[in-house]
């Protein structure tokens, strides 16, 4: 049976798979599934946007017992195949029992069907789907709308060179939504190709809690306080 500390590592299967993650965000969502199982904190996990399975397959190996783990995607025919092949070959059945692949866009859900869905509230949502103002404002506030205490929504793609505009709809989602706010900003490391900056938001009440875990994940890098859409967060001076 898959863990996703193994998977979440360097040298790991997650090298085996296509898609874009830099090590930096393999070490945040590492620490934060950790922290999670150490806590006790339970519930769905989701990831809308999943490509082939590089960060999902993951996210499946660090479901528990009554856990559900939500994919969805449009899903064109080769990039659900190869989702599965990857799921096959690293998760045991049991593992698999938990996933639910919903082929489908974000943007055409609404609360009550996101909610019946996941079934339990999220406790990590990964948003990386459609990288438009409208489509990251609406994944923020539906991943935001059935959320656990404790619970995170990990955004790709902050910043991003060349999509300048996801930034945008991550401020003004923030900006409008009660139960979350942003605590850290993860640099991206190297090539751009190699995967985007990720922004970690947590439950309100949590916020506190996850910034200095992150702190301490990141203790070898140099940190410094922001603003970001009314709220204080850690940033990372990126020496690549």
């Amino acid at each position: 049976m898959l863990e996703s500390r193994e998977w979440f590592s360097a040298g790991s299967g997650i090298d085996r798979v296509q898609g874009f993650i830099t090590p930096r965000s393999v070490r945040a969502i590492r620490c934060i599934l950790d922290h999670q199982e150490k806590t006790q904190i339970l519930g769905s996990i989701a990831e809308i946007g999943t490509f082939r399975g590089k960060t999902f397959v993951g996210l499946a190996a660090a479901a528990r017992d009554g856990e559900r783990v939500v994919g969805v995607d449009i899903f064109p025919e080769d990039v659900q195949q190869s989702l599965l092949r990857s799921a096959a070959e690293f998760l045991s059945e049991e593992q698999r029992k938990r996933i639910v692949l919903v082929k489908r866009d974000s943007s055409t859900f609404d609360y009550y069907e996101w909610s019946k869905i996941l079934g339990e509230k999220a406790r990590f949502v990964h948003v990386d789907g459609n990288h438009t103002i409208t489509a990251v404002r609406y994944d923020i506030m539906l991943s935001a709308s059935h959320l656990c205490v404790g619970g995170i929504v990990l955004i790709d793609d902050f910043l991003h060179d060349w999509y300048p505009d996801v930034t945008e709809g991550i401020i003004d989602a923030l900006k409008i939504i009660p139960n979350i706010v942003p605590v850290a900003v993860i640099p991206r490391s190297g090539n751009l190709m190699n995967g985007g900056t990720k922004l970690i938001c947590s439950e309100r009440s949590s916020a506190d809690l996850y910034s200095k875990l992150i702190l301490s994940e990141f203790s070898d890098m140099r940190p410094r306080g922001i603003s970001l859409a009314g709220s204080n967060v850690i940033s990372f001076m990126n020496m690549d």
